[in-house]
């Protein structure tokens, strides 16, 4: 019997028309043009779905949205994950990707205080401190973010318990064209790593979670804006997540993989700053409208 894989992440994982109707969505419009990813089957999860000979169920992305918190439509809300059955069916396999949103704000705070249109509407409404900038991440961000993260894959199980949850770690995008790694690890000054070892120890931790930790194969994915994956990189990202799959699962099939042969060396990711983005002359930006893009790696691009 064919398995029902539905979708969960934020920008990265969305593609118009396959969210529900109003949803905040990336892959739409001029920037279907500029990434070249046009269809469903040029995405990430449309490529891992295919490979593993699955039909999408549903699609509950939400383009800039973080996982911490509770109300929607941040990653742990009970709406968002609601969305994941269609038509009285349930999913089989729930794949996740998130969290990227959270390193880049540093707190689900700092995002409803800029009240974007992917902050919760009700308390971005009734936040004291409209338009302060985001800086360095507070204390305690990383544990926010872990129990959130927990809640989420805790309200998944609960509410469709027959389904294998596959949760994956962050990568780093690489600006199109470029050289060398672009992705900054500390961009308000905690390293993305510490988001990752939240993730692989809530995957540890639970039943029926799997963790595809596509960090781990140390690859970076072109992305038009050093986040947003081209069709290159979601080629890049779909064979990383198939791989990281079968790791996880020893019942998978091992067939080959489209985009496996986009993993060059040259791909490879690397530490180049310990430093925060934060205040950096070479910081593209890190404010409310922020890009996890150090221009100094891109002088020689």
């Amino acid at each position: 019997m064919t398995r029902l894989f539905s979708v969960y992440g934020d920008s990265i994982s969305s593609f118009e028309g396959a969210l529900p109707e109003g949803w905040r969505v990336f892959y739409e419009g001029e920037q279907r043009a500029a990434t070249g990813v046009d269809s469903v089957a040029d995405t990430w999860w449309g490529q891992v779905i295919d490979h593993f000979e699955g039909e999408l169920l549903a699609n509950a992305a939400w383009s800039g949205c973080v996982v911490e918190g509770t109300e929607f439509p941040v990653g742990a809300s009970a709406e968002r994950i609601a969305a994941l059955a269609r038509d009285g069916r349930a999913p089989d396999d729930i794949i996740v990707h998130i969290g990227i949103n959270d390193y880049g704000w540093g707190s689900g705070d700092a995002q409803i205080a800029a009240a974007t249109p992917s902050a919760p509407p009700k308390l971005a409404a009734a936040c004291p401190y409209h338009g302060r900038e985001a800086g360095m991440a507070p204390e305690g961000a990383v544990a926010n973010f872990a129990a959130s993260y927990g809640r989420m894959v805790d309200q998944m199980r609960e509410r469709w318990p027959e389904a294998r949850i596959w949760v994956s770690t962050l990568l780093p995008g690489r600006v199109s064209g470029a050289r060398r790694p672009t992705s900054p690890r500390y961009f308000r000054g905690v390293c993305v790593d510490e988001y990752n070892d939240a993730i692989r120890a809530v995957a540890a931790a639970r039943e029926g979670c799997y963790l595809v930790d596509m960090a781990a194969f140390g690859f970076d994915y072109d992305a038009v804006d050093g986040t947003h994956p081209t069709a290159k990189g979601m080629r890049q990202m779909a064979a990383l997540f198939i791989r990281g799959m079968e790791q996880a699962c020893a019942e998978l099939p091992r067939t080959p993989y489209a985009g496996a042969d986009l993993l060059t060396e040259d791909m490879r990711s690397a530490e180049f700053c310990t430093r925060p983005c934060v205040g950096c002359e070479h910081a593209r930006g890190t404010g409310n409208s922020w890009w996890h893009v150090c221009e100094r790696q891109l002088a020689d691009a």
